[in-house]
């Protein structure tokens, strides 16, 4: 009998004992990934974004509009190649519960500065050219069975048209795809030119406006400038990069983070302790089997490793577990988050991290049963049963 068949047969000696430790490694592993695609959802749209996209908006609130005419006296700061802008229409479709990202940008520069919404190109001139037509992703398209040429109603909470009424009638111009992620084909996009004339108030007025900066420009040094133009204004504004202003908005939900992490490392310190208290009861109970077999000539270094790779087997089988289980919960979960948070998944290197902890908590576990081995004599062990 070698080594593997000792530790599948030791393992199993007591299954109700090594099914409940296996329980309780696996739902360790699932809140340690169920973090990690919540982590990865929190980073991953920040570390994908343009580095030289700025967004410069009011000082005070992104709620508050900055005037229209901003985006020439932007322009004519050196190292800026580009300003475009965009404001909020917020919308549903038919009811409130059907909540839509719906933005209202230049319909000139736009497209070309956010290369990474893929479209055909007679579909983006077809969107130029439609004064009320609309830019639609790919996953509402699909939602809503919409296709190009359909007439679709969108309605606003915020804004309302001159004919005093809150529905607007659009046309579906064109339909993209995201080149970076899936999770990023549910916004829509229209002309500001046609929301500017057709509103009721706060015409000449955007959200934001995001400046595009040359790649040898200094980007902190444009932000200054940018802000610096605009102090005295009452409309002074203030200008992030684009990967900050992600950040800045994902803020909100670092500390719900924080307390998963520190629930995990928690539930992990007491995985611990119940694993090794399983391990060291297991070796107690094999106490006089390890000094015979010590006495028919196995060595300590066996004895030791056949603890270990009894640990490590424990440990790896409820990981495993545990892993595919939170993989199956973030793919159900990731869809009806997507519009709150987009991007959960679990990203290769987790796995590593998960081999690396199984290893060094099978190794924490194997200590003291170790020690206990190292230090056997078969004369005191066998001698006391006698």
């Amino acid at each position: 009998m070698n080594i593997f068949q000792l530790v599948w047969r030791n393992s199993f000696r007591k299954k109700t004992r090594f099914s409940l430790t296996c329980l309780s490694v696996m739902i360790a592993f699932f809140l340690f990934s169920i973090l990690a695609g919540i982590n990865h959802a929190l980073t991953s749209n920040v570390s994908s974004n343009n580095q030289y996209r700025l967004l410069t908006s009011h000082k005070i609130s992104l709620a508050r509009s900055l005037p229209l005419n901003y985006q020439q006296k932007i322009s004519a700061i050196a190292g800026v190649d580009s300003v475009s802008y965009a404001s909020w229409f917020g919308g549903f479709f038919k009811d409130e519960t059907n909540q839509l990202a719906v933005l209202a940008v230049d319909h000139q520069s736009y497209f070309e500065m956010f290369d990474e919404y893929s479209m055909p190109k007679w579909q983006l001139e077809q969107w130029k050219n439609t004064r009320t037509g609309l830019v639609v992703g790919q996953a509402i398209a699909n939602k809503y069975g919409w296709k190009v040429g359909d007439k679709v109603p969108l309605s606003s909470s915020i804004w309302m048209n001159r004919e005093g009424v809150f529905t607007w009638q659009f046309t579906v111009s064109a339909i993209y795809q995201n080149a970076t992620s899936a999770s990023d084909e549910k916004q829509i996009f229209f002309q500001h030119a046609y929301f500017d004339k057709s509103r009721a108030y706060g015409r000449n007025m955007v959200s934001w406006l995001t400046p595009k900066v040359a790649e040898q420009a200094d980007v902190d040094k444009v932000s200054q400038q940018i802000d610096k133009l605009f102090a005295n204004s009452t409309g002074a504004t203030r200008t992030t990069t684009e990967q900050v202003f992600i950040k800045e908005r994902v803020q909100q939900f670092v500390d719900m983070a924080m307390v998963i992490k520190l629930v995990v490392i928690a539930v992990f310190f007491t995985l611990l302790l119940i694993v090794c208290n399983t391990m060291m009861q297991s070796n107690r109970e094999r106490l006089n089997e390890s000094a015979m077999m010590k006495a028919l000539g196995f060595s300590s270094r066996f004895l030791i490793t056949q603890v270990y790779l009894e640990s490590f087997f424990m440990l790896a089988l409820g990981a495993l577990f545990g892993c595919i289980s939170a993989q199956l919960c973030l793919a159900y979960v990731s869809h009806l988050f997507a519009d709150f948070l987009p991007g959960m998944a679990i990203d290769n290197v987790h796995y590593l991290n998960v081999i690396s902890l199984v290893f060094l908590a099978a190794t924490l576990c194997s200590f003291l049963p170790a020690l206990t081995l190292k230090r056997l004599t078969i004369s005191n062990t066998l001698g006391a049963k006698a």
